[in-house]
């Protein structure tokens, strides 16, 4: 243990004076410094004009995944022009539409034809929305729809039917498929919803839907109707139907809407945390306050932030909407390094010169926040190299602001430090910077109570004058507590039972992501997905894709293809009775001629400008003689939950990979499908990286074993506490959720880094006296961390957005967990198998060391070989063995400085 230490005190002893060098160096230069990196932060935030902000779902998807490489291989073997073939089934992507759901404000059933005419009058006002082109030209949906045979594709059209209208009316409409006069059957669950049937007749249906399908290939004006019609139909109003609509864009413009609303909340939060601050650091002495330290320090956090969007966003990084979240995190995280630099400030021996005063803090806080910075950052560096866009682009945000941070706490603050402490030595009044008199002074000029109090004040002499309420009495308590035997006892059994329950909470974990939660209750997007998902089929289409040129005359080929369809049809999660093959209907037709591939291909061509056949003009691709291309349909079950999707996508493909056909398959929900196959993956290697990067760069600043187990042990809990909260408060993991737990991995190592450095930086052998002492130099600055960084995200609890509202619940999780950690169980372990070696305590007056264990408790003796059999004797050394008997009690602020 001892060459342990001996190393330790090497690697401290040289960054220590490192950093004291470069302290020093800052108070001969303070005025420069602030002015200089001011400067430069301002520069760096120029490069903001060029944030370019980026919104959409497309962000919390997993990018060159299989499911997007597949869907740029589909593009590039089959055309569409969805102005003359739309076929929904054969689209690449989901699309452009609008859509309505129609519902009777009664609460009855709509399959009734009393009220057709509402249907008609809705129906009638979309296709009469329009809009104007840059020339002037007028367009109604008309002229912008997707069509087919020269009719617009409108999903649910066939509700005006004649026969269907007929077999409404004699409650003969079959479920859920239904046979329309073209010939086409049709799975109703898509259009019809809340469905109850008699007799396999539907007999009653709470809400109809209606899709407006739009043309792809006139995009800016599709777009620009869709917008439109969202305009129209938030002023559309019915005495007896309700209507809730959305458009192909509507999630990623209400999501981007969401959070840039409760962005601007940060102004409130930014006047919380000043208030918080100054209070916190205002005391009562008019000379020695710390009031514009507490305002500096939120200022210099800002300005970190500020030239951190500048440079990030001058290389081209795009602003994702859950960067947002950013400068809420970074507050708390710089006020942290802020009251961990002002204890130390605090600690120093007042009696010495400011530069000597401004070293010495810099000496032991700048080791201290350089650990905690520098597992934030490796952190997010791991999240930079994620696959999902917004996790990647927050890590590049986030990590580069709290580089940033750290630079200015350690440059700037610090020269806004000296100057603070050259004020104070020259006895100027903190506000009018007025000389000023001593209280003691004024009392004995007679001068009056509240002129003493307003007007009085002297530099400080002890550490316990400058500390405010919250660093002062919440320590003393908690000291009381972690110091009594049954208290100690009790703290790690409640901790084993929070690390039992946590650990059943991650158990049951899960992946999801509802799209619900994405959007405010509040839009129209949330009315309308919310009944969509409950009230109808969410099904989706899946393409067999052969992509190269294959012969399918070969009676071999026929087979393999049907023998691929009836397996994936035989999958739980595919609709057993829905199947579009191209192959199949055209050896049903006439046309079919299979004698030679040269026939083949020309009773091919017939057949799909049939009537017939066309719906497949978009599976088949001929090129002369060949078909280089070729697709086949099946239907999914309506699937809600993330965990079936990511499966059956699973499934299908491994069905792709035992195939002898060159094919894959494809869906356009496979994009978003991807994140639920590799978001597990994902946080489980971003996890590993950054609790290694803990045990890492602990090991080099702290190369102490017991502290390294501690501190990893101690991120580790955090960590399965953060996680299994997470589930019992009703968060699930995502794309989003993620973010949150990167984020939290190197937050999470900051209290602990903080006490455990503190005990490792007390004088002497005895560990309760270290511990105490840790608790003075570390208690009150993890406390106000802790405090600070609550206050700065109290504001999101009342926030509309799901990635706001689900930061301020992870954030809750780990500052709480976190702090509770430092301050709790971390002392009462340290008590019992903390390193019992330490830098000597020397005496002021004669530079003499002195041995503060002068008597050793039960567990002390045991360490250094000595047995114990006084057991009044060992509880009464217990109670005294932090105190020096050979002289008077050394200060901790003498002791700092002195060691």
């Amino acid at each position: 243990m001892l060459c342990f230490y001996n190393l330790q005190q090497k690697i401290d002893n040289g960054l220590g004076g490192l950093f004291e060098r470069h302290g020093k160096f800052i108070a001969r230069h303070p005025w420069k410094t602030v002015i200089l990196v001011c400067i430069i932060d301002i520069a760096f935030g120029i490069g903001i004009l060029k944030l370019k902000p980026e919104s959409g779902i497309h962000q919390y998807v997993p990018t060159d995944s299989t499911a997007s490489k597949d869907q740029t291989m589909v593009n590039s073997l089959f055309k569409i022009n969805t102005s003359v073939n739309f076929y929904i089934q054969s689209l690449s992507d989901l699309g452009q539409y609008g859509e309505v759901i129609i519902e009777l404000k009664n609460g009855g059933s709509i399959m009734n034809f009393s009220h057709w005419n509402h249907l008609k009058d809705l129906y009638a006002y979309v296709n009469n929305t329009s809009i104007d082109d840059t020339s002037g030209t007028k367009y109604f949906y008309p002229d912008l729809c997707a069509q087919t045979g020269g009719q617009c594709v409108i999903g649910g059209s066939f509700f005006f039917d004649n026969n269907f209208i007929l077999d409404m009316n004699n409650s003969k409409i079959p479920y859920p498929s239904y046979n329309i006069s073209t010939g086409q059957t049709l799975l109703l669950d898509r259009f019809i919803g809340d469905v109850k049937t008699s007799g396999g007749f539907i007999s009653h249906a709470s809400a109809i839907k209606f899709r407006f399908n739009l043309q792809g290939e006139s995009f800016d004006l599709s777009r620009k109707w869709e917008e439109k019609f969202v305009e129209r139909m938030s002023s559309f109003t019915n005495s007896d139907i309700t209507v809730k609509y959305s458009y192909s864009d509507s999630l990623s413009v209400e999501l981007s809407k969401n959070v840039t609303g409760d962005i601007s909340v940060f102004s409130v939060t930014f006047t919380l945390m000043i208030v918080f601050a100054c209070f916190a650091l205002m005391g009562t002495n008019c000379v020695d306050n710390r009031y514009y330290l507490g305002l500096a320090g939120v200022l210099s956090t800002c300005l970190a932030i500020l030239a951190a969007f500048g440079l990030v966003s001058a290389c081209g990084a795009e602003f994702v909407d859950i960067v947002g979240i950013m400068p809420f995190l970074i507050l708390g995280i710089g006020v942290d390094d802020m009251f961990i630099l002002l204890s130390c400030l605090a600690d120093t021996n007042c009696k010495d010169s400011i530069e000597n005063r401004i070293g010495t803090t810099l000496k032991h806080g700048g080791t201290a926040i350089t650990i905690t910075s520098l597992t934030d950052i490796i952190a997010f560096c791991a999240g930079a190299a994620s696959v999902f866009p917004s996790v990647r682009n927050f890590s590049w945000y986030t990590g580069c602001a709290v580089l940033f941070c750290y630079m200015n706490y350690m440059t700037l603050y610090i020269g806004i430090m000296t100057i603070n402490e050259n004020r104070v030595s020259k006895k100027l009044h903190w506000f009018t910077c007025c000389k000023t008199e001593s209280r003691e002074s004024l009392k004995a000029d007679g001068k009056s109570k509240t002129f003493i109090w307003f007007c009085g004040g002297a530099p400080r002499t002890t550490r316990e004058e400058v500390e405010g309420p919250i660093e002062k009495y919440p320590k003393k308590i908690i000291k009381s507590i972690i110091f009594n035997t049954p208290a100690k006892v009790i703290i790690i059994v409640l901790f084993l039972a929070y690390l039992g329950v946590s650990s059943l909470g991650a158990r049951n974990f899960r992946e999801d992501l509802d799209l619900r939660n994405l959007v405010s209750k509040d839009s129209y997007h949330y009315k309308f997905y919310d009944t969509n998902i409950r009230r109808f089929s969410q099904s989706f289409f899946v393409s067999f894709n052969i992509r190269s040129e294959t012969n399918y005359s070969l009676a071999s080929n026929v087979l393999n293809i049907n023998s691929l369809l009836k397996a994936a049809s035989d999958d739980e999660d595919i609709f057993d009775n829905f199947q579009l093959s191209w192959l199949d209907s055209y050896m049903k037709s006439i046309y079919f001629n299979d004698t030679t591939h040269s026939n083949f291909i020309p009773g091919l061509q017939k057949f799909l400008n049939t009537k017939s056949g066309n719906m497949f003009v978009n599976d088949v691709t001929i090129e002369g003689s060949s078909i280089t291309a070729s697709r086949f349909h099946v239907l999914s079950n309506s699937l809600t939950e993330s965990s079936k999707q990511a499966f059956l996508m699973d499934r299908l493909r491994d069905l792709t990979k035992s195939s002898p056909l060159p094919v894959f398959v494809f869906s356009p929900t496979f994009i978003f499908f991807e994140q639920y196959v590799q978001i597990v993956p994902q946080t489980i290697q971003t996890l590993a990286i950054a609790v290694s990067v803990v045990f890492l760069v602990t090991a080099i600043f702290m190369p102490l074993p017991v502290l390294i187990l501690l501190v990893t042990i101690s991120v580790s809990m955090i960590m399965v506490g953060v996680i299994g909260l997470m589930e019992i408060w009703g968060l699930t993991l995502s794309s989003v959720t993620m973010i949150h737990i990167v984020m939290c991995v190197g937050f999470s190592v900051d209290f602990s880094a903080h006490i455990c450095h503190a005990y490792a930086h007390c004088p002497g052998e005895n560990r309760r006296f270290r511990v105490e002492t840790a608790m003075d130099m570390a208690g009150g600055p993890i406390l106000n961390g802790a405090l600070s960084s609550l206050i700065g995200i109290v504001v999101l609890a009342f926030s509309q957005s799901y990635i706001f509202f689900s930061f301020f619940k992870v954030m809750s999780i780990v500052v709480v967990t976190g702090a509770m950690h430092a301050i709790f169980l971390l002392p009462v372990l340290l008590c019992l198998i903390g390193p019992i070696y330490g830098p000597p305590v020397t005496n002021p007056e004669n530079n003499r060391v002195v041995e503060p264990t002068v008597h050793k408790t039960p567990v002390d003796r045991k360490q250094s070989g000595k047995k114990s059999n006084d057991t009044k004797s060992d509880k009464y050394n217990d109670l005294m063995s932090y105190k020096v008997n050979t002289i008077p009690r050394l200060s901790t602020a003498n002791i700092r400085e002195l060691t």
